[in-house]
Protein backbone atom coordinates (compact mmCIF):
# COMPACT_ATOMS: atom_id res chain seq x y z
CA UNK A 1 0.00 0.00 0.00
CA UNK A 2 1.06 3.54 -1.21
CA UNK A 3 -0.22 5.81 1.56
CA UNK A 4 1.90 9.39 0.34
CA UNK A 5 0.86 11.55 3.08
CA UNK A 6 -1.72 12.73 5.90
CA UNK A 7 -4.01 14.47 4.26
CA UNK A 8 -6.44 16.35 6.90
CA UNK A 9 -7.75 14.86 10.21
CA UNK A 10 -11.31 16.25 11.48
CA UNK A 11 -11.60 17.02 15.49
CA UNK A 12 -14.78 17.61 17.92
CA UNK A 13 -14.78 20.73 19.56
CA UNK A 14 -18.05 22.49 22.04
CA UNK A 15 -16.81 26.09 21.07
CA UNK A 16 -15.97 27.12 17.68
CA UNK A 17 -15.26 30.40 18.67
CA UNK A 18 -12.20 29.34 20.85
CA UNK A 19 -10.86 27.74 17.92
CA UNK A 20 -11.32 30.42 16.04
CA UNK A 21 -9.26 32.49 17.98
CA UNK A 22 -6.44 29.09 19.15
CA UNK A 23 -6.08 28.35 14.96
CA UNK A 24 -5.26 31.76 14.35
CA UNK A 25 -2.66 31.88 17.35
CA UNK A 26 -1.30 29.04 15.69
CA UNK A 27 -0.64 31.43 12.06
CA UNK A 28 -3.80 29.05 10.56
CA UNK A 29 -5.96 31.24 8.62
CA UNK A 30 -9.62 29.79 9.51
CA UNK A 31 -12.58 29.29 7.18
CA UNK A 32 -15.99 28.95 8.35
CA UNK A 33 -18.37 26.11 6.48
CA UNK A 34 -21.31 26.82 4.79
CA UNK A 35 -23.37 25.01 7.42
CA UNK A 36 -21.43 26.94 10.07
CA UNK A 37 -21.46 23.72 12.26
CA UNK A 38 -16.99 23.43 11.04
CA UNK A 39 -14.66 25.63 10.68
CA UNK A 40 -12.01 24.61 8.11
CA UNK A 41 -8.00 25.47 9.34
CA UNK A 42 -5.93 26.78 6.27
CA UNK A 43 -1.85 26.14 6.45
CA UNK A 44 -1.60 25.72 2.34
CA UNK A 45 -3.32 25.58 -0.63
CA UNK A 46 -4.96 22.99 0.40
CA UNK A 47 -8.85 24.10 1.15
CA UNK A 48 -8.29 23.03 4.95
CA UNK A 49 -5.94 20.44 6.74
CA UNK A 50 -7.91 20.09 10.27
CA UNK A 51 -11.80 20.02 10.04
CA UNK A 52 -13.19 21.22 13.33
CA UNK A 53 -16.79 19.99 14.04
CA UNK A 54 -19.28 21.67 16.64
CA UNK A 55 -20.15 18.97 19.33
CA UNK A 56 -21.12 19.20 23.03
CA UNK A 57 -21.14 15.42 23.58
CA UNK A 58 -17.65 14.27 21.60
CA UNK A 59 -13.78 15.98 21.75
CA UNK A 60 -10.40 14.50 20.40
CA UNK A 61 -9.56 13.18 16.63
CA UNK A 62 -13.00 12.22 15.17
CA UNK A 63 -10.98 10.77 11.93
CA UNK A 64 -7.54 10.80 9.93
CA UNK A 65 -7.18 11.30 6.25
CA UNK A 66 -4.84 10.22 4.26
CA UNK A 67 -3.89 10.72 1.14
CA UNK A 68 -3.29 8.66 -1.95
CA UNK A 69 -2.03 9.10 -5.63
CA UNK A 70 -4.85 7.90 -7.26
CA UNK A 71 -7.84 6.24 -7.85
CA UNK A 72 -6.10 3.07 -8.83
CA UNK A 73 -3.64 3.53 -5.80
CA UNK A 74 -7.14 4.09 -3.73
CA UNK A 75 -8.82 0.80 -5.22
CA UNK A 76 -5.38 -0.97 -4.61
CA UNK A 77 -5.58 -0.03 -0.63
CA UNK A 78 -9.23 -0.86 -0.47
CA UNK A 79 -8.43 -4.79 -1.77
CA UNK A 80 -5.00 -5.29 -0.03
CA UNK A 81 -7.75 -3.96 3.67
CA UNK A 82 -10.75 -6.21 2.60
CA UNK A 83 -7.82 -9.06 1.91
CA UNK A 84 -6.73 -8.44 5.48
CA UNK A 85 -9.85 -8.61 7.04
CA UNK A 86 -11.00 -4.88 7.57
CA UNK A 87 -14.21 -3.71 6.45
CA UNK A 88 -14.10 -0.51 4.26
CA UNK A 89 -17.01 1.02 3.48
CA UNK A 90 -17.57 3.29 -0.08
CA UNK A 91 -18.30 6.65 -0.06
CA UNK A 92 -21.31 8.98 -1.38
CA UNK A 93 -21.15 11.84 -3.77
CA UNK A 94 -21.99 14.18 -0.84
CA UNK A 95 -19.65 13.04 1.13
CA UNK A 96 -17.06 13.78 -1.35
CA UNK A 97 -18.17 16.82 -2.36
CA UNK A 98 -18.03 17.85 1.89
CA UNK A 99 -14.34 16.76 1.70
CA UNK A 100 -13.49 17.86 -1.72
CA UNK A 101 -12.02 15.19 -3.20
CA UNK A 102 -12.08 12.92 -6.18
CA UNK A 103 -12.44 9.24 -4.48
CA UNK A 104 -13.03 8.27 -0.49
CA UNK A 105 -13.42 4.97 1.07
CA UNK A 106 -14.03 4.47 5.01
CA UNK A 107 -12.34 2.30 7.39
CA UNK A 108 -11.35 1.35 11.16
CA UNK A 109 -7.80 0.79 12.52
CA UNK A 110 -7.66 -2.15 15.40
CA UNK A 111 -7.33 0.75 18.13
CA UNK A 112 -10.70 1.68 16.73
CA UNK A 113 -9.81 5.23 15.43
CA UNK A 114 -11.84 6.27 12.10
CA UNK A 115 -9.68 6.48 9.34
CA UNK A 116 -10.50 8.26 5.70
CA UNK A 117 -8.65 7.07 2.56
CA UNK A 118 -8.80 9.85 -0.40
CA UNK A 119 -7.43 10.62 -3.67
CA UNK A 120 -7.39 13.78 -5.81
CA UNK A 121 -8.08 17.20 -3.26
CA UNK A 122 -9.31 20.19 -4.30
CA UNK A 123 -6.91 22.83 -4.69
CA UNK A 124 -7.27 26.44 -3.47
CA UNK A 125 -5.95 28.66 -5.39
CA UNK A 126 -6.66 31.48 -3.44
CA UNK A 127 -3.14 32.11 -2.05
CA UNK A 128 -2.57 31.18 1.99
CA UNK A 129 -2.21 34.56 3.69
CA UNK A 130 -1.25 33.77 7.72
CA UNK A 131 -3.18 35.93 9.71
CA UNK A 132 -0.44 37.54 11.46
CA UNK A 133 1.94 37.29 8.93
CA UNK A 134 4.89 35.13 8.76
CA UNK A 135 6.98 32.52 6.11
CA UNK A 136 3.63 30.10 6.41
CA UNK A 137 4.04 25.97 6.84
CA UNK A 138 5.99 22.77 5.67
CA UNK A 139 3.25 21.46 4.56
CA UNK A 140 2.35 20.48 0.63
CA UNK A 141 3.62 16.77 -0.26
CA UNK A 142 4.44 15.96 3.18
CA UNK A 143 1.25 16.55 4.77
CA UNK A 144 -0.25 18.21 7.48
CA UNK A 145 2.34 17.38 9.79
CA UNK A 146 1.59 14.42 12.42
CA UNK A 147 -0.24 13.26 14.80
CA UNK A 148 0.07 11.07 17.89
CA UNK A 149 -2.29 8.58 18.84
CA UNK A 150 -2.79 6.97 22.36
CA UNK A 151 -3.56 3.23 21.55
CA UNK A 152 -4.34 0.22 24.57
CA UNK A 153 -3.57 -2.53 21.99
CA UNK A 154 0.02 -0.95 20.79
CA UNK A 155 1.30 -4.21 19.06
CA UNK A 156 -1.76 -4.83 17.10
CA UNK A 157 -1.78 -0.96 15.80
CA UNK A 158 1.86 -0.86 14.89
CA UNK A 159 1.49 -4.24 12.60
CA UNK A 160 -1.49 -2.54 11.18
CA UNK A 161 -0.32 0.57 10.13
CA UNK A 162 3.07 -0.92 9.07
CA UNK A 163 2.21 -4.82 7.90
CA UNK A 164 -0.90 -3.37 6.26
CA UNK A 165 -0.60 0.36 5.49
CA UNK A 166 2.72 -0.05 4.48
CA UNK A 167 4.40 3.09 7.17
CA UNK A 168 7.98 2.26 7.83
CA UNK A 169 9.32 2.62 11.01
CA UNK A 170 11.23 6.08 11.76
CA UNK A 171 12.71 4.99 15.07
CA UNK A 172 11.39 3.97 18.76
CA UNK A 173 11.56 5.30 22.21
CA UNK A 174 10.86 2.58 25.21
CA UNK A 175 10.18 4.46 28.62
CA UNK A 176 10.12 1.90 31.41
CA UNK A 177 8.09 -0.94 29.96
CA UNK A 178 6.14 1.07 27.48
CA UNK A 179 6.94 1.46 23.07
CA UNK A 180 6.29 4.70 21.52
CA UNK A 181 6.76 4.41 17.31
CA UNK A 182 7.48 6.65 15.00
CA UNK A 183 6.00 5.81 11.49
CA UNK A 184 6.52 7.48 8.10
CA UNK A 185 4.73 7.33 4.54
CA UNK A 186 7.20 10.35 3.14
CA UNK A 187 10.50 11.78 3.70
CA UNK A 188 8.61 14.04 6.90
CA UNK A 189 10.65 12.02 10.00
CA UNK A 190 6.82 10.75 11.51
CA UNK A 191 3.53 11.62 10.07
CA UNK A 192 2.02 9.17 13.22
CA UNK A 193 3.45 8.25 16.45
CA UNK A 194 1.88 5.37 18.37
CA UNK A 195 2.27 5.53 22.24
CA UNK A 196 0.27 3.51 24.81
CA UNK A 197 -2.91 4.46 26.05
CA UNK A 198 -5.81 3.39 28.60
CA UNK A 199 -8.48 4.73 25.72
CA UNK A 200 -7.81 5.78 22.19
CA UNK A 201 -6.96 9.45 22.23
CA UNK A 202 -5.62 11.87 20.53
CA UNK A 203 -2.68 13.38 22.19
CA UNK A 204 -1.48 16.23 19.88
CA UNK A 205 -0.98 16.90 15.88
CA UNK A 206 1.98 18.99 14.69
CA UNK A 207 1.71 21.70 12.54
CA UNK A 208 5.56 22.32 11.05
CA UNK A 209 6.29 26.05 10.64
CA UNK A 210 9.08 27.63 8.35
CA UNK A 211 11.50 29.46 10.26
CA UNK A 212 12.13 29.73 14.38
CA UNK A 213 10.64 32.91 14.30
CA UNK A 214 7.64 31.74 13.11
CA UNK A 215 7.54 29.18 16.11
CA UNK A 216 8.63 31.93 18.69
CA UNK A 217 5.97 34.68 17.27
CA UNK A 218 3.04 31.51 17.55
CA UNK A 219 4.55 30.96 21.35
CA UNK A 220 4.41 35.37 22.14
CA UNK A 221 0.67 35.40 20.83
CA UNK A 222 -0.03 32.78 22.99
CA UNK A 223 1.55 34.41 26.00
CA UNK A 224 -0.90 37.32 25.30
CA UNK A 225 -3.74 36.03 24.49
CA UNK A 226 -3.66 33.62 27.73
CA UNK A 227 -3.97 30.13 25.88
CA UNK A 228 -2.13 27.93 28.27
CA UNK A 229 1.16 26.38 27.10
CA UNK A 230 1.61 22.62 28.05
CA UNK A 231 5.19 22.18 27.36
CA UNK A 232 7.80 24.89 27.08
CA UNK A 233 10.26 25.41 24.29
CA UNK A 234 12.42 22.14 23.41
CA UNK A 235 14.47 19.91 20.87
CA UNK A 236 13.53 16.60 20.00
CA UNK A 237 16.51 14.06 19.43
CA UNK A 238 14.60 11.84 16.75
CA UNK A 239 12.96 14.11 14.25
CA UNK A 240 14.85 17.19 15.82
CA UNK A 241 11.85 19.75 16.01
CA UNK A 242 12.21 22.51 18.06
CA UNK A 243 8.99 23.47 19.20
CA UNK A 244 6.26 23.73 21.87
CA UNK A 245 3.29 22.49 22.68
CA UNK A 246 -0.51 24.51 24.08
CA UNK A 247 -3.73 23.05 25.44
CA UNK A 248 -6.33 22.82 22.38
CA UNK A 249 -10.07 24.35 23.01
CA UNK A 250 -10.88 20.57 22.28
CA UNK A 251 -8.46 19.57 25.04
CA UNK A 252 -5.58 17.67 23.49
CA UNK A 253 -2.18 19.51 22.31
CA UNK A 254 -0.76 20.98 19.12
CA UNK A 255 2.69 21.22 18.17
CA UNK A 256 4.25 23.86 16.89
CA UNK A 257 7.73 23.86 15.53
CA UNK A 258 9.92 23.77 12.83
CA UNK A 259 13.40 22.31 11.85
CA UNK A 260 11.92 19.09 11.26
CA UNK A 261 14.02 16.00 10.10
CA UNK A 262 13.57 14.58 6.45
CA UNK A 263 14.29 10.28 5.95
CA UNK A 264 15.71 8.85 3.05
CA UNK A 265 14.52 5.24 2.95
CA UNK A 266 17.56 4.22 1.03
CA UNK A 267 19.55 5.49 3.68
CA UNK A 268 17.98 5.73 6.88
CA UNK A 269 18.32 2.93 10.22
CA UNK A 270 15.97 2.57 12.73
CA UNK A 271 17.15 3.38 16.25
CA UNK A 272 15.86 3.96 19.62
CA UNK A 273 16.07 7.12 21.62
CA UNK A 274 16.69 7.38 25.24
CA UNK A 275 14.85 10.45 26.46
CA UNK A 276 12.08 12.40 24.45
CA UNK A 277 13.91 15.64 24.81
CA UNK A 278 17.58 16.55 24.11
CA UNK A 279 16.77 19.88 26.04
CA UNK A 280 13.74 22.11 26.90
CA UNK A 281 9.89 20.56 26.42
CA UNK A 282 9.42 21.54 30.31
CA UNK A 283 5.87 20.73 31.88
CA UNK A 284 3.93 24.15 32.38
CA UNK A 285 0.68 22.84 32.96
Amino acid sequence: MDVRALGYIGVYASDLDAWTAYAEALGAMVVPSPDDARLLVRIDDRPYRVIVAQSDDASGLAYAGWEFADARALDRAVTELEAAGYQVRPSSPEQRAERLVSGLAFTTDPSGFSLELFWGPTLDHERFRPPHGGSGFVAGDLGLGHIVLGTPNGRAAVEFYTDVMGFRVSDVWRPSDAEVVFLHCNPRHHSLALAPGGEPALYHFMFETRTLDDVGYALDRHHDLGIPISTGLGKHPNDEMVSFYSRSPSGFDVEIGCGGRLVDDATWTVTEITKPSLWGHRSLG
